[in-house]
């Protein structure tokens, strides 16, 4: 969501099947202490070329779900404040 009347204008909130994304270490792609997401939208062609536009770049502010059957839950803030 983008707000221009807020600190932080843009947050995400994102759903993934995939419970590698839990961390289970500090050290961990997710770990929440200064890791990055960045979401991309795009379009795949027929011959194989990927044309994406980025639509996201913030923090991640948390990370949640069940470690054994998911989903993992992402929440992010921009860079901006």
């Amino acid at each position: 969501t983008v707000d221009r009347g807020q600190a932080v204008r843009r947050t995400a909130s994102v759903t993934v099947p995939d419970t590698s994304f839990i961390p289970r270490t500090p050290t961990e792609q997710l770990a929440i202490y200064g890791a990055k997401l960045r979401l991309e939208r795009g379009l795949r062609y027929g011959n194989g070329d990927v044309e994406t536009v980025p639509v996201f770049w913030g923090r991640v502010d948390a990370v949640d779900g069940d470690p054994d059957y998911g989903p993992v839950d992402i929440k992010a803030s921009g860079l901006e404040a």
